[in-house]
């Protein structure tokens, strides 16, 4: 590891007052008697794995985790949990090379800030990013005009005629209310979802439910210094509450909001860091996650992403036409050729090996073309010569039958766990495997 002591710029120094004491090496109370009170060992891991990871920053000899790892949010599913920093880090290397730069979890934001800002505005918490609930009597009035018939108002694009409440720096959406027409009027089962019904407080939805922030270092004659940092933003593609019935209800939020509340956030937050000084002039990437939804089986993907080079606002949005994909598809009518290679992989090795419970996969598509494959072969039997036998047909199969060029990975699982790995990096030409002991 290259090892360095050196003094905690002011930028963290300032950074830690602004957001509540952000960098926990900024203390320098367990230090060793040679080192200044804002002093701290800093290291980086010598070895890079490949170009696609960054090195880490490793602060008095333990990697610092990020309040992204901690704080009281969630993205719903582990496979939006896993979606959500992938796609972040891909972002992050258009901007930021791995060979030029190294990454250290967001120091920053702390996690009683970001806790702070994913909850709902409101006068104990004006930092609140999600919009204010309405209070008992707002809730009592919406209810009350949507059982009037005589006061049901006259635009039928707005049959409730319900505002958001106003937020710093957001404007009223129209788009956030639920068309009572689209609602489910059935008597709900237990536990069933259901559209929203109108006057309730589904009607100010929770937008974002995670921030992730990853921060780019550069090493300097003085040590590191921080040279950019990278966040993320996860938006809610539907919104879901129980209400005191104890059903649970959704609502769906379009692309359009999720895109619009989005950047609206994104700028609030790069103005808040702006307000350090030393942070006026460092580029901050921002993306846009939309999250899916809880019983999705793939993660969801990002929108845009953007970046300020200095001022307040996020500028040069650039458009992500990504989607994931679950493999095989259950419908017929989603057939098409597309997605030949998944199903010519997967009759050669079921036919080869007949007791496998089953074979499913996971594609991520940019601009329709194929970025990444994640299959996952279960098996009934785990005897060693066996899964020797089946990583050997998986390899030839995979080399015939899968495309060039892009990322697959292959994990071979039993009861056990996973019991082998075939796999190729991006651009590689040859799998490499791997039988676990």
């Amino acid at each position: 590891m290259k090892e360095r002591i050196f003094k905690l710029s002011t930028l963290l120094v300032a950074a830690t007052v602004f957001l509540t004491g952000c960098l926990n090496s900024g203390t320098g109370d367990e230090e060793a008697e040679s080192l200044g009170p804002n002093e701290a060992t800093v290291q980086t891991t010598s070895s890079q794995l490949s170009n696609d990871y960054y090195r880490a920053v490793i602060v008095d000899g333990q990697y610092q985790l990020g309040a992204s790892a901690n704080a009281d949010a969630s993205t719903s599913s582990a496979g939006n949990v896993e979606a959500f920093e992938e796609g972040l880090l891909r972002i992050s290397k258009e901007v930021f090379p791995t060979d030029q730069y190294y990454m250290q979890e967001g120091q920053i934001i702390d996690e009683e800030t970001m806790t702070s800002w994913l909850s709902r505005e409101s006068p104990t918490n004006p930092e609140g990013l999600n919009p204010a609930a309405p209070d008992e009597e707002e809730i009592r009035q919406r209810a009350s005009e949507s059982v009037a018939p005589s006061d049901a108002p006259e635009d039928p694009e707005n049959p409730e005629n319900i505002d958001n409440p106003e937020q710093e720096g957001l404007e009223s959406s129209e788009s956030s209310v639920s068309d009572p027409a689209e609602s489910t009027q059935d008597e709900p089962g237990e536990g069933e979802a259901l559209m929203a019904p109108p006057g309730n407080v589904s009607n100010t939805p929770i937008y974002i439910s995670q921030i992730m922030e990853k921060d780019i270092m550069t090493e300097t004659d003085d040590g590191f210094a921080i040279s950019g940092i990278v966040i993320g933003l996860a938006m809610n593609s539907v919104y879901e509450y129980t209400d005191a019935n104890g059903v649970v209800h959704q609502q769906e939020i379009s692309v359009g909001e999720m895109r619009e509340r989005g950047k609206q956030y994104a700028n609030i937050i790069v103005g808040r860091l702006r307000n350090t000084e030393e942070l006026r002039s460092v580029p901050i990437v921002v993306g846009l996650y939309s999250t899916a939804p809880n019983n999705a089986v793939v993660g969801g993907t990002y929108m845009v992403d953007g970046i300020s080079r200095e001022g307040n606002a996020v500028t040069d949005w650039t458009e992500r036409n990504e989607y994931r994909v679950a493999l095989p598809l259950v419908s017929s009518d989603q057939q098409t050729d597309q997605f030949l290679y998944f199903d010519n992989f997967q009759q050669e090795v079921a036919g080869f090996f007949p007791n496998l419970n089953g074979i499913s996969g996971e594609a991520l598509y940019a601009d329709d073309q194929l970025v990444s494959l994640e299959i996952e072969v279960v098996t009934q039997f785990y005897q060693k010569s066996e899964i020797t036998a089946l990583a050997q047909h998986i390899n030839d199969v995979a080399q015939r039958t899968l495309p060039s060029e892009v990322a697959i990975e292959i994990t071979i699982r039993s009861a056990n766990g996973i019991e082998a790995y075939v796999g190729r990096p991006a651009g590689a030409t040859q799998f490499e495997n791997h039988i676990f002991n």
